[in-house]
């Protein structure tokens, strides 16, 4: 699974648990309508210092695939009246298999932060605001082509 794809998921997730607008930080693009959550990629990281298993594939080229488990992590921003709120059903959701299935099997949301009131002076004014972070964890298998079996014919003359 790329980062690409994970960010997708969970940007997918997050609306349908929260009923929200949901957007991807760095759009460059105007901001939605009040109230609506952001979501911004911060990172990701080996979970072990060795891949759980190689998979090697092929017959003319040989495949190896790390099995590396990785988390990824995301910073969840609410803006609106009573943001804190619309926060609030990920923590609940986190809680129930059923509601989390939608990312199985391929990501498992493994822990969450607190949920953080932070609002923000913009414009000369206090806006609300509420963040948290969520932890996500999954497998990464990029292949990479480690060896070529050449094939060639051999000849053995008895002289």
């Amino acid at each position: 699974m790329t980062n690409d794809q994970v960010f997708s998921a969970i940007v997918r997730w997050l609306a349908t648990v929260t009923g929200q607008k949901v957007v991807r930080a760095y759009q460059s693009v105007k901001a939605p309508a009040l109230p609506y959550i952001m979501v911004n990629f911060t990172g990701e990281l080996e979970l072990r210092e060795h891949p759980q298993e190689i998979e090697y594939v092929g017959d003319d080229e040989v495949t190896a695939t790390p099995v590396i488990e990785t988390e990824w992590r995301f910073s969840v921003h609410a803006y609106g009246a009573s943001p804190t709120d619309l926060l609030r059903p990920i923590v609940s959701a986190h809680k129930l298999a059923q509601v989390t299935e939608p990312l199985m099997p391929g990501l498992v949301v493994h822990d969450l932060s607190q949920i953080r009131h932070v609002p923000d002076f913009i414009n000369n004014a206090w806006e609300p605001r509420a963040q948290m972070d969520i932890f996500i964890r999954g497998l990464v298998k990029d292949g990479h082509v480690i060896d070529v079996i050449e094939e060639t014919t051999f000849v053995h003359e008895r002289v």
